[in-house]
């Protein structure tokens, strides 16, 4: 494989059960060298060699240290490449260049939001923005930074792009398929930050991988021996750390959103976001479903409840009612002992009102136990209450999970198909949402799934 084409897949151990996070940098041979340059590239493309095609760094030779010693010299040269790069390109004048994950150079400058802390960053986690990391990746540019969504869409309606200039020029340098338009790359980001703060596996804490192909690996730790006792000059243990790797591959989401004509042509200033809000609202609803409960059947995602690996607890052939807390506390003690910590529980509002009316032999509310008073319960009607269990038709579900362990993948753009007839006689217009997105586990047994739950 050529060095240009090379990836480096650079693997952090912080503690037991830990995934891949870290960035691989792509190493592009440019038409005009300096030996600065050549000689971080060289060192780079020497360390992929030994590595071998597992990426195991404990081959690399030369570097003293451990691990993470070895860890850090990958980061510092792929920082120094990028930085000598940009400075070559920049000297030259080569526009256009990409760097890292996609940053290019605006005006001979190497654009990137260089205070967002994830320049490179392969996931995101709670209250990491997509926005900021298009910015720190060089997928958005200064000048349509500011663009509003609102604006865009009543653009696209009514024809009339009266105060949204940078809306319609940005419209018009975008791109227009037999799908329909695709959204400006700050404007998609900025939809799917409002999709995620509205989505209750983001809440708890799921891990959401930006795409930038419509497949992406993502390694992840899976054993990693254990230390032993020694006698004095006696042989060390040799114990290996195991590898393997989670596939996200995007899917096609389609997702209609109905507005009225009214709320265009009548809205004022104050009303912005209105629209926003509506298509993120959507896209989140249909994104928690499949997170939690995706059939994994093509073209829909697998979600958690149909993950193999994870564990499910059944309560009697025909469900039962909930007396108790018992089970919310026995999900939490099974993801423990799998050496997991719960950060959250989602349930169906159903389960928590029947919760908080257990009460005492003195006809007292009762409290949540200790143990479970750190650990959010979140509800959503995404967690139906009508499913089958034996003669039962009234059963629902309750997920406990270390959340981190739930990896959302997602294209970082969506596309919108205006449907201009179809509801006129309602006077309302119709968009269809299109993105691409996808679910993995990171690892299965930081996951319970409660079934058979009834009021």
């Amino acid at each position: 494989m050529a060095a240009e084409n090379r990836r480096i897949r650079s693997w952090s151990v912080p503690g037991a059960k830990a995934f891949i996070v870290n960035a691989p940098k792509r190493i592009t041979i440019m038409d005009v060298y300096f030996p600065a340059l050549e000689a971080a590239k060289a060192e780079l493309k020497r360390i992929i060699d030994e590595a071998g095609p597992d990426g195991d760094l404990r081959r690399v030779k030369c570097i003293d240290g451990t691990i993470a010693d070895k860890l850090a010299r990958i980061r510092a040269l792929n920082s120094q490449v990028d930085s000598l790069k940009a400075t070559e390109a920049a000297a030259s004048g080569v526009y256009g260049y990409e760097s890292g994950d996609g940053a290019r150079l605006v005006s001979g400058t190497l654009y990137r939001d260089q205070g967002a802390g994830l320049q490179g960053a392969l996931t995101l986690t709670k209250g990491q923005s997509v926005s900021r990391w298009m910015k720190s990746n060089g997928h958005s540019d200064p000048d349509t930074e500011n663009l509003s969504f609102d604006r865009y869409v009543k653009g696209l309606v009514t024809g009339n792009w009266k105060g949204a200039d940078a809306e319609r020029k940005a419209m018009n340098e975008g791109t227009l398929t037999a799908g329909g338009h695709v959204v400006p790359t700050p404007l998609a980001g900025s939809i799917i930050d409002m999709a995620r703060s509205q989505m209750r596996v983001a809440q708890a804490g799921a891990t959401f991988v930006p795409m930038t192909s419509s497949t992406l690996k993502v390694p992840r730790l899976t054993a990693e021996g254990t230390p032993a006792w020694r006698n004095e000059n006696a042989a060390i243990t040799d114990t290996d750390l195991a590898f393997d790797a989670v596939t996200f591959q995007a899917r096609s989401m389609a997702r209609m959103v109905k507005l009225s004509r009214e709320l265009f042509e009548d809205s004022d200033p104050s009303a912005e976001g209105i629209i926003a809000h509506s298509f993120a609202q959507q896209i989140a609803l249909e994104l928690d479903r499949v997170a939690l409960r995706g059939s994994g059947t093509a073209p829909e995602p697998r979600g958690v409840l149909n993950a193999p690996g994870i564990t499910i607890t059944t309560h009697g052939a025909n469900g039962a009612a909930i007396a108790n807390y018992d089970w919310w506390l026995d999900a939490v003690g099974t993801i423990r002992n799998n050496n997991f910590e719960p950060n959250a529980q989602i349930q169906a509002p159903r389960s928590e009102t029947s919760l908080s009316k257990l009460k005492d032999a003195q006809n007292a509310y009762l409290a949540p136990p200790a143990a479970l008073a750190n650990i959010p319960r979140l509800n959503t009607k995404q967690v139906p209450t009508s499913l089958a269990v034996g003669t039962s038709t009234d059963c629902s579900e309750i997920y406990t999970a270390d959340w981190r362990m739930l990896g959302i993948g997602f294209r970082t753009g969506f596309q919108l198909e205006f449907l201009r007839e179809r509801y006129a006689d309602n006077l309302q217009v119709a968009f269809l949402a299109h993105l691409r997105a996808d679910v993995q586990l990171f690892q299965p047994t930081a996951f319970v799934v409660d079934t058979g739950v009834r009021a």
